[in-house]
């Protein structure tokens, strides 16, 4: 077998993976190796913010994650993405949102960066290259890849969860974790599309509609996201929909989602709007009692939920009935029957439980090892907090791993 020695083994070339080997390669006398399965490093990178990579946000929080995240704190002190990424010569620009992007708006400039970074400072990136095995001799670990042997000193697990497995993950990271002694709590996919009961949808797919999503666990409030709503093939999408996921994920068979049509009116203000039209349009049919405030084939749906037929004339339709349209429009209910595939899914929710890792990402278990990005129980919402999250996690860990080699002599 053709053998190959590096102080430092780096399992995924995705977000975090790039940031641990450009940090760890700071430290001069340490060689770093990437290893990526895909021929090139940073494809998923590719088709972040729909292909403008929204790199982190300005207005991030500790409820802006779901899973171990305590753990947040403990990389506070780590520079910010922008900070990071000046030193790699990229310029950043920020929304009104919060959401910080490449000043050129184009995902390629980011990877771009960190491609040239890390090959400038001596990383070796080596492509089409699947590690089949990791394990532990003495103080000295063997990767195994097909006819081929890698030793290292340290190694870094960055190989991603199991969303989007056409960009490069599909959780093998898992299985080595596990082979090291490490636990894994249950994964689900997350920023994803949740599926409903096929008949409340199936009118309304292709529309999309501004609205108050609530997440309801057991008949209660658990989550509230605004934005914007897309009713798919027996699903319901977008921005909010995808921040709700990850907790609806978790309590399949004991959740809903309700949406308010109509935030911006409480139902006192919507019942008389409602009735001043009904009065307007008395002549017409039902059916044109909601033209104006929702796309004719949202206000078919909610006069069906109410029971009322579309041909009714509106001088027929009586207080009650207001009061139940409006009760609908402010409170739709769509049962959460399950979340749509990995394939569909933009990150993991779920991994390796951060209290098995130290405070620089060190396995509390196996010396010498470290994760880093979504292999580990944080997962953040839309808005860039999910690569905020890998650009952080894989600088300490990086970082970390280069002052550890050889005890310590790089500290």
């Amino acid at each position: 077998m053709e053998k190959y020695i590096t102080d430092i083994a780096i399992i995924g070339g995705g977000a975090s993976g790039l940031a641990a080997a450009i940090a760890a390669a700071e430290c001069k006398s340490v060689s770093v190796t990437v290893f990526e399965r895909l021929p090139r490093v940073g494809k998923k990178i590719l088709s972040t913010g729909n292909g403008r990579c929204n790199l982190s946000n300005e207005k991030k929080s500790h409820n802006c994650y779901n899973g171990d995240t305590k753990f947040l704190s403990y990389i506070c002190n780590v520079p910010d993405a922008k900070e990071f990424f000046l030193k790699l010569g990229l310029l950043t620009k920020t929304d009104t949102d919060g959401r910080i992007y490449p000043h050129s708006m184009a995902a390629s400039s980011v990877l771009d960066a960190l491609r040239h970074k890390a090959e400038a400072s001596g990383v070796k990136l080596i492509c089409d290259c699947r590690i089949d095995g990791i394990a532990k001799n003495g103080n000295v670990f063997v990767l195994t890849a097909e006819e081929k042997t890698y030793y290292a000193e340290s190694v870094i697990i960055s190989t991603g969860g199991k969303a989007a497995p056409s960009l490069g993950s599909d959780g093998d990271g898992y299985s080595f974790a596990k082979s090291f002694g490490h636990t894994v709590t249950k994964l689900y996919p997350a920023l994803a599309p949740l599926r409903t009961d096929i008949n409340k949808v199936k009118a309304l797919k292709g529309l999309r509609a501004a609205a108050k999503a609530s997440l309801l666990i057991d008949g209660k409030c658990a989550a509230v996201q605004k934005g914007e709503v897309q009713f798919s093939d027996g699903a319901l999408s977008g921005i909010c929909i995808f921040n709700l996921s990850a907790l609806a994920a978790e309590n399949i068979g004991h959740c809903e989602i309700s949406l308010d049509l109509a935030p911006e009116y409480d139902n006192q203000a919507l019942y008389n709007i409602l009735s001043s039209v009904k009065a307007l349009r008395s002549h017409l049919p039902c059916e044109e009692l909601l033209t104006g405030l929702f796309h004719k084939r949202i206000g078919q749906q909610i006069l069906k939920t109410a029971g009322i037929r579309f041909d009714t004339p509106c001088s027929s339709i009586d207080q009650e009935s207001i009061k139940k349209i409006t009760g609908i429009i402010k409170d739709m209910r769509f049962p959460v029957t399950g979340v749509s595939d990995w394939s569909l899914a933009q990150t993991t929710s779920g991994g390796i439980p951060v209290d098995e890792i130290n405070d620089n990402f060190k396995s509390a278990i196996v010396d010498g090892l470290f994760f880093c990005g979504e292999i580990l129980n944080i997962c953040g919402q839309c808005g860039g907090y999910n690569l905020d999250w890998a650009w952080k996690s894989g600088i300490t860990a990086g970082e970390a791993a280069a002052r550890c080699l050889n005890g310590g002599k790089n500290a």
